[in-house]
């Protein structure tokens, strides 16, 4: 199965670079051939600029019509759960069954939250919450919450819309039981390959033991992609990832991916060894066509035209399982489990 490469506009922009032109580089990035375009989802990030994830993946699904769009992802627990279930139903009617949901307690501050009117120590509480309702909230039925309300009265979503396929992100212990408990994937995020593989194993030992079919599996990257040899890549890359994440940078240069193409591929290869179905990537320093460009040329280093990437010795997987099955639906076998995943 090969691995699906995509691509991520930040979650936050530098002070002093451009905003970027999200139709632009939407529709660039299926021109290019990339498999997905994704966003991250923050409130604010003090002096970093931050641009609203849903009007960004709506304007990507707008100019587009074949490729993925995807949250990587989205922080329900920032939002009134109703609201942030009517933002997927109408980005999933938008992307025509093209989009797929990450979803993550995220990383945010105690002021993220207090400015969104929520507590961050909510926030795990809150996501498995949305996890547990969105099914019934986008096939309509009456939201559990709208205390006097029945009948004609009740309060529904209309229209009602499928279940868009749900990426869980994290590597805790939590997050990882979570999406044995909710997910179709689980998305890492900045680990090496070491550390992907190892949380891989756990992920699928979790869903042995629940009897759950295991994920598939992916991870989210920033890679600086450079023409020719440029030793201050990596560098510039930690860097991003300091100023983003507050990443230590010792931590930050260990998980950087910088090089030309050639070398970006030989460092993205043994995720994809390991088994990852998906590699979402951040280009730095900012999104670009000519980054993009250089990134597709990495997804034609990593899946040329006719190979099949062999899974890992000991990985069962799910035969004939792809993201393309992702985007198309599930079967009516995972349609009727989903229905009952809150339980």
């Amino acid at each position: 199965m090969p691995v699906s490469i995509g691509v991520s506009f930040p979650e936050s922009i530098m002070p002093g670079t451009p905003l970027p032109d999200i139709a632009g580089l939407a529709a660039f990035a299926e021109q290019a051939g990339l498999d997905g375009i994704w966003v991250g989802d923050r409130l604010a990030a003090g002096e970093l600029s931050v641009l609203d994830s849903g009007l960004s993946l709506a304007a990507s699904a707008a100019v587009t019509s074949t490729i993925t769009v995807g949250y990587a992802i989205y922080v329900p627990s920032l939002r009134p759960l109703a609201w942030a279930a009517k933002q997927v139903a109408t980005l999933a009617h938008i992307a025509g069954g093209r989009l797929q949901l990450g979803v993550a307690a995220g990383g945010g501050g105690d002021a993220e939250y207090l400015a969104a009117g929520f507590r961050r120590s909510d926030r795990a509480r809150r996501t498995d919450e949305f996890l547990a309702l969105l099914p019934g909230l986008l096939a309509g039925q009456p939201l559990p919450h709208a205390s006097g309300a029945s009948g004609a009265d009740a309060i529904r979503l209309r229209p009602a819309v499928p279940v868009p396929p749900l990426w869980i992100g994290g590597t805790s212990l939590p997050a990882l039981r979570r999406a044995v408990r909710f997910s179709d994937g689980w998305l890492s995020g900045l680990q090496t390959p070491r550390e992907f593989t190892a949380s891989r194993r756990r992920l699928f030992e979790l869903s042995d033991e629940a009897g759950r079919p295991r994920p598939l599996t992916g991870i989210g990257l920033h890679a600086a992609i450079g023409t020719g040899a440029d030793r201050d890549l990596a560098e510039m890359s930690a860097g991003m990832m300091q100023s983003m994440y507050g990443v230590p940078a010792d931590r930050a240069r260990e998980v950087a991916i910088a090089g030309t193409p050639a070398q970006v591929a030989s460092q993205l290869a043994p995720y994809a060894e390991a088994g990852a179905d998906l590699i979402v990537v951040v280009c730095d320093p900012a999104p670009s066509p000519k980054s993009w460009e250089l990134l597709a040329d990495v997804r034609l280093l990593l899946t040329p035209p006719g190979r099949m990437r062999p899974r890992p010795a000991g990985d069962r997987g799910r035969p004939g399982e792809t993201l393309l099955w992702l985007q198309r639906g599930r079967s009516s076998a995972c349609r009727g489990a989903c229905a009952t995943r809150g339980g």
